[in-house]
């Protein structure tokens, strides 16, 4: 009773951390430049779990953390000028809440009243040197080339920080759709901007969405486990105690 009991709560455990990230997935459908996260387990090969009697091989899993889907997401036209994707591997440098440089693949730039080109949530757009970018609001359309230079009547008005990494999976989420470099020294950018284009997210709905109705189902079966194993528990003490 007690190794199906651990079993089921286990399976339990692991399961509600699968669906967490599976729903935020699904939540992040719509979200510009969001990459889908999936969770790494690993079996646990040192534990004081054993049995006497059938099932005799039990086998416990770890959360070792999340994992990161870094492919490219569909790029799609707004026509919008200040708009820029991504196309390949690499970031934009953006100053975060605590004015410490993160990284982004959002480029749904827009430009604040004091001219600073910044994301959609008030974060100002950083230059390759770490400065913010700051542009004419009253000037002409500016034009964005494929390597992140800005130019505003043809004159030249900055460039974009980008960079890339060796390792981008290994980048965390701080939320608001930033990453931080987690130690990570930023390397030369490998991929080419495109203006007046978009990122989708890489979140593939359809093959979500059946993961969390199987995700449900099996949760739903290992509670049954639990549950009947309590049932059991208790028939065996009254029995015992009769």
């Amino acid at each position: 009773m007690d190794n199906a009991l651990m079993l089921g709560l286990q399976t339990q455990r692991v399961l509600q951390r699968r669906m967490d990230i599976a729903a935020n997935n699904l939540a992040n459908v719509a979200t510009t430049g969001f990459k889908a996260d999936g969770i790494w387990l690993e079996e646990a090969d040192n534990t004081d779990a054993h049995a006497e009697d059938a099932p005799t091989n039990i086998r416990f899993v770890r959360d070792m953390g999340v994992v990161r889907n870094m492919q490219q997401g569909p790029i799609a036209l707004t026509g919008n000028p200040l708009d820029v994707a991504i196309e390949g591997e690499g970031f934009f440098m953006v100053q975060g809440p605590n004015g410490q440089t993160h990284y982004t693949r959002d480029g749904a730039f827009q430009l604040a009243g004091d001219g600073r080109l910044v994301t959609s949530d008030g974060f100002a757009v950083l230059s390759g040197g770490g400065a913010p970018i700051v542009l004419d609001p009253q000037g002409e359309t500016p034009s964005i080339g494929r390597d992140g230079v800005i130019r505003v009547a043809g004159v030249e008005a900055g460039r974009i920080g980008m960079a890339s990494f060796a390792a981008p999976g290994a980048l965390s989420k701080v939320g608001d759709n930033l990453w931080d470099a987690q130690g990570q020294q930023p390397g030369e950018f490998e991929g080419v901007v495109i203006q007046g284009s978009l990122e989708g997210s890489n979140v593939r709905p359809v093959v979500e969405l059946t993961r969390l109705i199987e995700i449900s189902r099996a949760y739903q079966s290992a509670a049954k486990i639990v549950s009947n194993t309590d049932e059991l528990r208790q028939r065996a003490i009254q029995q015992l105690g009769r």
